[in-house]
């Protein structure tokens, strides 16, 4: 029996539907509640890059493209589109009639003026390296670093209102991947400029462009979506309300998946996975996933300025017993980056891959001592990690292995998620247990976030690695683009910046009445494709 059955709630407007949001059972009735994990960082959708919150935005917004529930690109704003023959111009022609959730006409500028505003340096956006290190957009490197204010010099126009031409420095054969809701929000104008950034602080303000409205926010509860009535395709969005949860604790939010409260989690507790598979393995989802775990190194910090040093940290880690038999929760040790995502790829691995753990073991000790350690003078570090169950079950298991094998001496700094994204851009941390979460199965999506030139929160000054991600940008066909792009990974690699650790499964929670949830290696769920029986 579909939830939004119950007819009355159907035709409520106005006042009545204040009352109907004020009312638990009815509301209930007719919403999907998700959890989400830690709180949003941000539901401002240029600037946000957390994928959790990216789960409430792709809800709120649509981007040119949109993906349908396995993660396929479909047609989203733009009903169509062509590249020129020389791979480096796309033109995307816009639905007919699209608007606003307030009713506004939605027109080609409004993406051209979301991706000005992710670019523009004082929107400190983490995003903008999409536009000029993962697709080249002429003039969008030059506005991101500030050369010049000029819009006129971006590469991505909108000649009619219903038009987005994308023209790039080099051919880009994943542009596709990048032109979803969470890189390319369309940006209101009006609202922005009435308001600035705080409009997307007050639900009473945001105008979004996709399936939903954000109707309601409460800090550390949760953020409440409502149908948008004048999304183009609203008459095949079923579900009329859609909960985001704050679930920080995996136990806690079992227990209230248990109890009805959340029909689908963010997470499974790792204690209770065995469990539950045998007991209801209908709704159990656990899939492979562009979510790589890897642990960062501040290489700003007096110690961790040491070649030497960080390959020895990288050493002793036993990655096969850290993820088979401490952290438990599916991960698969990885000793590359951009690898173990598409088998095409030839990824290159740490230059010690080939040894055995106990010879990459034996190594790490004599770096560590060449390095000026040992039992008279051990290195003290911390990991800065989230307070999530599996996250901090790797880190001690991490900071255990330094211990044993070193001697090393490293505390666990576990904290809010929001808290731990905002440490990262501070110099007040050693080692942080870094993620991605590649917007495609590819190396390309983690190699562009690792240019020097992209991605300024490491500190890393590497040329040769700039100049090698170019002239892989320059060969359109993947066979050979893929051979450069492991050239520049063996340059990343061999720097050590990072342990490479895991790739990270995806693991929910779904209840059976929930319809048109599927696996997504990129994770993408929108809530418009689902449907409550």
């Amino acid at each position: 029996m579909m939830r939004q059955g119950k007819g009355w709630a159907r035709w409520l407007a106005g006042a009545a539907m204040t009352l109907a949001l004020a009312t638990g059972p009815a509301l209930a009735d007719d919403t999907l509640d998700r959890g989400v994990g830690s709180e949003w960082s941000s539901l401002d959708p240029q600037v946000n890059f957390d994928a959790a919150a990216g789960w409430i935005l792709a809800d709120a917004y649509e981007g040119l493209v949109n993906f349908d529930p396995s993660g396929k690109i479909i047609p989203g704003a733009a009903e169509s589109w062509e590249a020129s023959a020389d791979g480096k111009t796309y033109t995307f022609r816009l639905r007919e009639g699209l608007k606003w959730s307030n009713g506004d006409p939605l027109v080609a500028q409004d993406f051209v003026n979301g991706v000005l505003r992710t670019l523009n340096p004082d929107t400190i956006s983490e995003k903008g390296y999409y536009f000029y290190s993962t697709i080249k957009v002429k003039g969008a490197e030059a506005l991101a670093n500030g050369e010049t204010k000029d819009p006129a010099v971006l590469g991505m126009t909108a000649p009619d209102d219903r038009t987005v031409v994308v023209e790039m420095e080099t051919p880009a054969p994943h542009i596709l991947d990048l032109m979803g809701s969470f890189q390319l929000a369309p940006l209101h104008s009006p609202s922005f400029q009435a308001d600035g950034a705080g409009v997307f602080i007050d639900p009473g303000k945001v105008v979004s462009n996709g399936a939903y409205v954000i109707k309601e926010v409460v800090p550390q509860s949760h953020v409440l979506l409502e149908r948008n009535p004048n999304y183009w395709d609203a008459a095949n969005v079923k579900i009329p309300f859609v909960k985001y949860h704050v679930t920080e604790d995996v136990g806690t939010e079992l227990k209230r998946y248990q109890a009805g409260e959340i029909d689908i989690t963010y997470d499974i507790p790792l204690a209770d996975l065995e469990r539950l598979s045998a007991e209801t393995p209908d709704e159990v989802f656990i899939f492979p996933s562009t979510y790589l775990i890897y642990y960062s190194f501040n290489l700003s910090h007096p110690d961790l300025s040491n070649l030497d040093l960080r390959r020895a940290l990288s050493l002793a880690i036993d990655r096969e017993v850290l993820e088979g038999k401490i952290v438990k929760g599916g991960g698969v040790p990885t000793l590359s980056y951009g690898g173990g995502f598409d088998a095409d790829y030839p990824a290159p691995q740490i230059a010690e891959a080939s040894m055995s753990q106990a010879e990459r073991e034996a190594l790490a000790q004599e770096l560590y001592a060449k390095a000026g350690y040992g039992p008279d003078n051990p290195l003290k570090l911390s990991i800065a990690t989230t307070v999530a169950e599996i996250n901090i079950r790797r880190a001690q298991g991490a900071a255990l292995m330094w211990k044993k094998v070193l001697g090393a001496e490293v505390e666990i700094n576990s904290m809010e998620r929001k808290a731990w994204l905002d440490l990262f851009y501070t110099d007040d941390w050693s080692i942080f247990a870094d993620n991605l979460v590649g917007d495609f199965a590819g190396p390309e999506t983690f190699l562009s976030y690792m240019r020097p030139s992209a991605e300024p929160g490491y500190g890393w000054e590497k040329p040769e690695y700039d100049a090698a991600m170019d002239e892989a940008a320059q060969v359109p066909d993947k066979a050979g683009r893929y051979v450069g792009l492991a050239k520049a990974e063996r340059i990343l690699l061999d720097d050590y910046i990072f342990a490479p650790m895991a790739i990270e499964p995806y693991r929910h929670l779904v209840k059976a009445n929930v319809k048109g949830f599927a696996p997504s290696v990129a994770g993408y769920h929108n809530s418009q494709f689902m449907t409550l029986e």
